[in-house]
């Protein structure tokens, strides 16, 4: 793989901060079939943060993108791969957002809508045979009413046929999706040809790749990989680790379930920073 970093922070750090706004607004634009220039500073993310040495150990708190609109609330998300546990997860923190999109103090109809969009390289879903599915959310509880179907998208990007595109600006939303995943830069910029706003994100990339702050990073992160598989933890048992920590569960209980020691957890904590 040509990139510095993994599909889903390439994701986060192209659509994600407040530079490259205006990528996030013609991806918005076409996901949600708007003409273009409709959202053109009407947007703003919400968890704009830069890329640093922590964030990179814990991806799941980079590679989602929270963006504000004027009347709604919107979630991206990109995987690498996407299954059942993943999409379970995924629709509580769904849940999460909307419960707590509505301020102490404000009324209940001003009430954003909120909606989900799972990106993924690859889905091993059943359902998702197509590049988009739709799902809806209900709360079932009998004390509690949605007032609002809370409605999810899954882009599987494994789906697209990456042949056979127009040149120029036809087919955006595909075009877009495929240059994240495209396993070269000749290839990224087949898919760009003729369409200024994708060779813009084709510079982009490049300047990311190579910029040296991020080549650092990774270096860090492979390091850190490298160092826990040398001490005899598979890669794995440390994502099965790594994804209990950041669930906030108990080294003891950890220790129980994947076999490590309680040392290594707890080295392994500590690296994490939590």
């Amino acid at each position: 793989m040509f990139y510095a970093l993994s599909n889903d922070l390439l994701f986060k750090q192209i659509f994600g901060t407040q530079k490259n706004i205006r990528f996030l607004e013609v991806l918005l634009e076409e996901i949600k079939g708007l003409p273009r220039g409709s959202l053109h500073q009407k947007i703003s993310v919400l968890n704009n943060y830069p890329l640093n040495k922590t964030n990179l150990k814990n991806k799941t708190l980079t590679s989602d993108i929270l963006v504000e609109l004027p009347d709604e609330i919107i979630n991206l998300e990109m995987y690498t791969s996407f299954d059942q546990e993943k999409f379970t997860k995924s629709k509580m923190y769904f849940f999460r957002i909307y419960s707590t999109e509505l301020q102490i103090g404000e009324d209940y109809s001003q009430k954003k809508k909120v909606t989900q969009y799972n990106l993924c390289l690859k889905s091993s879903l059943p359902f998702t045979k197509n590049l988009k599915t739709e799902y809806l959310l209900k709360e079932k509880e009998e004390n509690y009413i949605v007032d609002q179907d809370l409605k999810g998208f899954i882009y599987n990007l494994d789906k697209i046929k990456s042949d056979g595109y127009n040149v120029g600006e036809s087919n955006l939303l595909e075009r877009m999706l495929l240059l994240i995943k495209a396993p070269s830069f000749e290839i990224q910029e087949k898919i760009a040809e003729g369409s200024e706003i994708l060779m813009d994100l084709v510079k982009e990339i490049r300047k990311l790749i190579y910029d040296e702050d991020t080549r650092k990073m990774k270096n860090m992160q492979d390091k850190w990989r490298d160092e826990f598989i040398e001490q005899g933890i598979e890669q794995k048992e440390l994502n099965v680790i790594t994804n209990m920590l950041e669930n906030n569960e108990s080294i003891s209980k950890i220790a129980k379930y994947t076999g490590s020691s309680i040392q290594k957890i707890e080295e392994i904590k500590k690296s994490l920073s939590l």
